[in-house]
């Protein structure tokens, strides 16, 4: 297995992955660790904010050229699947909001940033980052609903050995992903969704509504069955979930 390098500190580990794939060529599966990332970053601009020697921030770099650039969520539905199985061995009720989430009941114990270079119709790299709460107690007021496994569980954990553990997740679903597992990592993810069953309220540019989830289009897009029975595909940040 690739090895993972520790880093005692770091702005981002995925900025630190992309600026040495811009710089060299490296092997696949390369990944990065660190317990204290200072400028942890999230989907669309947001910010992954974690406390010094408390949580886990990791990135892992792949070469999917196997993938077509509008099939590029499948990677997200692959990790999101590995995080939610490696959290499954040491709690229930985990499940993954749309898009990369991971929730365990209604509160946030772990976010996914993925980001691709595209290389023509096809993805010349990709950069996967995941932020986990492990032993952290306390966070910021800014935070709407994060949860720690410590917290969950209460017990404390051995980040480096967590990190291992996870490694070894990640690896392996890129690996069955690579065989063109596709198919069966759609339908996984699609039953593992946070809120699968039943009518639930969301927003948009439009106000607030009842709906469930229906699907998954091929670009990732959710797709919502509103209570008059129209379905409709939303982008992220296009909905909100109340």
């Amino acid at each position: 297995m690739v090895s993972i390098f520790f880093l005692d500190e770091v702005d981002s580990t995925n900025q630190h992955l992309i600026n040495l794939l811009e710089s060299e060529k490296i092997e696949e599966g390369t990944a990065f660790a660190c317990f204290h990332q200072t400028k942890g970053r999230g989907q669309k601009g947001n910010t992954w904010i974690s406390e010094k020697g408390k949580s886990i921030s990791y990135s892992i770099a792949i070469y999917p050229g196997y993938l077509s650039a509008r099939n590029q969520f499948i990677i997200a539905q692959t990790v999101s699947l590995a995080i939610k199985s490696f959290l499954d061995e040491y709690t229930k009720d985990i499940s993954i909001k749309w898009p990369n989430d991971t929730y365990w009941k209604d509160k946030k114990i772990a976010g996914t940033l993925i980001e691709n270079r595209l290389k023509g119709d096809i993805i010349d790299y990709s950069v996967i980052g995941i932020g986990l709460n492990i032993n952290q107690d306390l966070f910021p007021d800014i935070l709407p609903n994060p949860v720690s496994l410590k917290q969950i569980t209460g017990i404390e954990y051995d980040l480096k050995e967590l990190v291992s553990k996870l490694h070894s997740k990640i690896k392996a679903a890129l690996e069955e992903l690579s065989h063109g597992t596709e198919v069966e990592i759609q339908r996984y993810y699609l039953n593992a969704l946070y809120r699968r069953d039943g009518f639930h309220l969301y927003s948009d540019g439009n106000g607030t509504f009842e709906a469930r989830i229906r699907g998954i289009s091929a670009i990732g897009n959710l797709i919502l069955e509103h209570e008059d029975g129209k379905l409709k595909d939303y982008a992220f940040k296009e909905i909100t979930f109340i």
